[in-house]
């Protein structure tokens, strides 16, 4: 029931960039199979059940893996829903399908992406943080770290032109002297760093990282959410007109449950979780069971931590997802400063109650 159907390309959130039989595949443009998600539900919508589409940033690999465990293991079932997930991909834009209500819920990688949308006239809110502590980070080789922000100084950093703004406002933000650093230009691909080239380079704890780490290569990650400028990621995000209509917002408040469920059996049991990926489309994408198995892993702080500060980092009593004041106020002052517009009311947990 669920179409998977999307040929992937490079981008900044692929688990598959930078490693053998992944990248290949990236590289060949190959269709992505389809995976089934199906739950135990009708499709009156009767009850507050039925059918409901969610629409992911990206191709299917364990940035997603507590909605994949939701569906196979028929968490999303026993709340009364048929779900059908649909990939991500190239040229395959999450927004517009939430704001023409083509699909329920979105699953963006970046606030900003809904936050730009509601800028121009969208009627959206942001009902949910997959990832409550941002992955962006100054990633190092272990046997001479970045350990803080002051020590990005004198060095050469590796840079994608998708981070540079983030990264020199982190910079300024942090008191680092931005004319004793040199950046360099790259892609994703950690090759630089590998090769000693930089001494850091930007990108995510769960994706560069662990593409090194199967190398054999140990690095040292340094997260922005440590030091001031985190914000929100992997969001969950709604029209208004899904929340203003009884039995959608019913459906949705469902589907965010099971996605709780999913992620808590997902972190719980991360072999199960890997397993699950694999088996439904893994071999046909040409991901790699140890690579998703480390990705999970990477990413499960990321998933459970309850703000970005490390004072906050511990997970919050209102469970997976829930976007606490101080997380809202860290996400808007973070975007603010990159120039994003944008204010409390995008964000409601509503759908995350009862």
């Amino acid at each position: 029931m669920t179409h998977i159907n999307t040929p992937p390309r490079m981008g900044r959130r692929s688990f598959l960039r930078m490693t053998g039989q992944g990248a290949a595949l990236l590289t060949a443009g190959s269709a992505v199979p389809w995976l089934s998600g199906c739950g135990t539900g009708s499709a009156d919508g009767g009850s507050g059940g039925g059918r409901l589409t969610v629409k992911l940033a990206w191709i299917p690999n364990a940035e997603y893996a507590g909605i994949f465990v939701g569906a196979q293991d028929g968490l999303y079932g026993k709340q009364g829903l048929n779900v059908d997930i649909l990939p991500g991909g190239p040229n395959s834009a999450v927004v517009p399908m939430v704001t023409t209500n083509r699909v329920n819920i979105g699953v963006e990688a970046i606030p900003e992406n809904v936050a730009t949308a509601v800028a121009r006239g969208a009627k959206l809110k942001i009902v949910g943080a997959g990832l409550r502590k941002s992955p962006e980070s100054w990633i190092s080789l272990a046997d001479r770290p970045v350990k803080h922000p002051k020590d990005i100084e004198g060095k050469k950093l590796g840079i994608t032109l998708a981070g540079k703004n983030t990264a020199l406002v982190f910079m300024k933000r942090n008191g680092v002297d931005v004319g004793k650093v040199k950046l360099v230009p790259i892609q994703f691909d950690p090759a630089p760093l590998a090769a000693r080239e930089v001494d850091a380079i930007w990108g995510f704890a769960s994706n560069q990282p662990v593409s090194l780490e199967l190398r054999g290569i140990k690095t040292y990650v340094m997260p922005l959410a440590d030091f001031g400028f985190n914000r929100m990621q992997s969001v969950f995000f709604v029209s208004e007109k899904t929340l203003s209509d009884r039995a959608a917002r019913e459906r949705a408040r469902k589907f965010m449950a099971g996605s709780r469920q999913g992620w808590e059996a997902a972190l719980r049991d991360q072999r199960h979780a890997t397993d699950v990926i694999m088996e439904k489309y893994g071999a046909k994408l040409g991901l790699k069971p140890n690579e998703q198995a480390k990705s999970l892993a990477a990413i499960a702080p990321y998933v459970g931590a309850g703000g970005g500060s490390k004072a906050s980092a511990a997970p919050g009593s209102e469970g997976l997802f829930w976007m606490s004041d101080a997380l809202i106020e860290e996400t808007i002052t973070s975007l603010t400063s990159i120039g994003i517009k944008l204010d409390r009311s995008l964000f409601t947990n509503e759908l995350l109650g009862g």
